[in-house]
């Protein structure tokens, strides 16, 4: 059972990660996502279901505060 929970939370959640320390909140992955699917509140940074994980905000975040969920082929997490 164990060995399931843990390929569950390998598996690709369909949402983007974000490193909350890295973000700067400077919106740019907000004006580039061609889904509208990035939203930010002050300094709360959130992805919505539309995400196609495109990629997009990953390649337009300066400090690489943006990552595919883990379980994507392209995940730097693995």
């Amino acid at each position: 059972m164990r060995a399931s929970g843990l390929l569950e939370l390998g598996k690709d959640s369909g949402r983007m990660n974000l490193d909350k320390l890295l973000c700067l909140h400077c919106a740019a992955c907000v004006g580039t996502c061609p889904t509208n699917s990035i939203f930010l509140y002050e300094t709360f940074l959130t992805f919505d279901d539309r995400c196609t994980q495109c990629g997009m905000c990953v390649r337009v975040c300066g400090v690489g505060a943006i990552d595919y969920p883990p379980g994507h082929k392209l995940s730097r997490q693995g």
